[in-house]
C-alpha cells in the first residue's frame, strides 16, 4: 500500500499537532490503552492493548498507523481530531507499505527501503 498521499495531506496541516493535540490526544488513549512514549526522548508513541503493540502515533505529524481490527474504535474515540491520517495495516509487522523516497527522507529518518516496510520498521526507524 502506497502511504505517500496520506503522508503528503499529515505533513501539509496547519494544525497544533506537535505541541498541543498529540499530547492530548496521548491523554485520551491513555484511558483505554497503554501508551509507550517518552516526552522530549521519542518521536513516535507505541500504542497497545495489554501485551499487544496495535500501533504508532507519530509526535510531529498527525500519522497514526493503527491494525484494521481496532480502527473503527480508535477513530470514534478520536473523533474530534478528525484530521488525524489513520494507515490502517493488516498488522504492523506486514511489510506492505511503500512511500515516494524523496517525500520520506524530507520529513523522517534515513530508512534503508522505502518501497517494502512495515508500520514496526518505521517505528524502528524514527522513534527516537
Amino acid at each position: 500500500m502506497d502511504i505517500t498521499n496520506l503522508v503528503k495531506n499529515a505533513t501539509n496541516l496547519n494544525v497544533n499537532w506537535k505541541y498541543g493535540d498529540f499530547y492530548e490526544i496521548i491523554e485520551i488513549l491513555s484511558t483505554k490503552y497503554i501508551v509507550n512514549y517518552e516526552i522530549n526522548e521519542e518521536k513516535v508513541a507505541m500504542i497497545q492493548l495489554e501485551n499487544e503493540i496495535i500501533g504508532f502515533l507519530f509526535r510531529n505529524y498527525p500519522l497514526f498507523f493503527i491494525e484494521n481490527r481496532y480502527f473503527l474504535q480508535l477513530k470514534k474515540l478520536l473523533e474530534k481530531n478528525d484530521y488525524i491520517q489513520f494507515i490502517n495495516v493488516a498488522s504492523i509487522y506486514q511489510e506492505d507499505l511503500s512511500i515516494d523516497n524523496v517525500l520520506y527522507n524530507t520529513y523522517f529518518d534515513h530508512m534503508d527501503n522505502t518501497n517494502k516496510f512495515s508500520a514496526q520498521d518505521l517505528y524502528f526507524y524514527n522513534v527516537t
